[in-house]
């Protein structure tokens, strides 16, 4: 059984210093020194921010009978390390597209809350931006060293983080990324 629970220890262990060896993948904007360990990523005071309607839904969840249909994602999940590292180095392309990285975990009630707008903000200026969500927990490293410390959050990146929008504020991200984006006319037309 100690060679067992041996094993596993180091297998983690491996896992933990590759994704310590990503840092901030060469980001600039990111701190390179530690910050002291955090005992998890905190959703709270979130709520407090949000427009009352907003809340309420947060706090009421969602049934059964309340699931929207949405069309197919534009927003594609990052499961390993070595997708992170293409798209980061993708972003630092002269001419790439900008990137938006949604630091989420499934049991965030806000990033639940904003899936659905993120969806359609993804659907809105997918030929000019990327979108990606990273699961907190999976990239705890990663999410410490660019000072992730709620969730939602968002990371506009284009050779280097531009911005970083924090909460469930749908319009707030949509001007980021609209300023971000420089010269592209967006048809924001809904029917």
């Amino acid at each position: 059984m100690n060679a067992r629970s041996s094993s596993h220890r180091e297998a983690a262990t491996d896992q933990d210093e590759d994704e310590a060896a990503l840092g901030c993948m060469g980001l600039s904007l990111c701190s390179q020194q530690r910050s002291p360990a955090r005992p998890e990523i905190a959703t709270r005071g979130i709520r407090d921010r949000l427009q009352p309607s907003a809340a309420a839904a947060i706090q009421k969840g969602r049934g059964e009978g309340d699931k929207i249909n949405m069309p197919p994602t534009t927003v594609t999940a990052i499961q390993s390390n070595e997708r992170l590292k293409n798209v980061l180095r993708q972003a630092k392309e002269s001419n790439s597209n900008l990137v938006v990285l949604e630091f989420t975990a499934p049991w965030s009630e806000p990033c639940k809350f904003m899936r659905p707008a993120l969806e359609k903000i993804a659907s809105d200026f997918k030929d000019h931006a990327d979108f990606y969500t990273l699961d907190v927990e999976q990239f705890k490293t990663f999410a410490r060293n660019t000072r992730v410390e709620a969730l939602p959050t968002f990371l506009l990146v284009r050779k280097t983080i531009l911005e970083r929008v924090i909460g469930v504020s749908k319009d707030e991200l949509r001007r980021s990324i609209e300023k971000h984006i420089s010269g592209v006319a967006i048809d924001h037309c809904h029917p």
